[in-house]
């Protein structure tokens, strides 16, 4: 049965599998399988860190807006919501990372190889994201 997530819990678990799943993938080499899925791990980290800090009023009409539109798939787009409405701006450090890579959900219709310290490098971004939302719900 599918459920879609519906609250900040929902998505921070996503947010994990999709990276245990992205690590399994890149320990068996298929590294850019494994960055497709170490980037939606981000998205889903960012968007249960925005749930979480939304007024509980309001999370209705943000989680229709946060999982509708292709720039929702956006760390930027997510991280200036977090800045902008939410007053809680990401980590320089992992705005630093985001930037080193060139994820977006078009990576599904890729094709070839990347190397294996770039996908481990997402990877670890991913993670790190994970823990700092982790400990912002807390």
């Amino acid at each position: 049965m599918r459920s879609n997530p519906s609250d900040s819990n929902d998505f921070l678990k996503i947010a994990y599998q999709r990276l245990d799943a992205a690590d399994f993938l890149i320990e068996g080499s298929y590294n850019k399988d494994g960055m497709y899925l170490a980037g939606y791990g981000i998205e889903c980290a960012l968007k249960a860190l925005i749930l979480h800090l939304t007024p509980v009023a309001d999370r209705a009409v943000m989680l229709k807006r946060i999982t509708a539109g292709a720039s929702m798939h956006s760390d930027a787009t997510l991280g200036q919501i977090l800045k902008s409405e939410l007053g809680t701006p990401l980590p320089l450090e992992l705005v630093r990372r985001f930037r080193r890579f060139d994820w977006s959900p078009a990576m599904r219709y890729e094709t070839g190889r990347e190397a294996f310290s770039e996908a481990r490098g997402l990877w670890k971004t991913a993670k790190a994201t994970c823990e700092w939302v982790q400990e912002q719900l807390k």
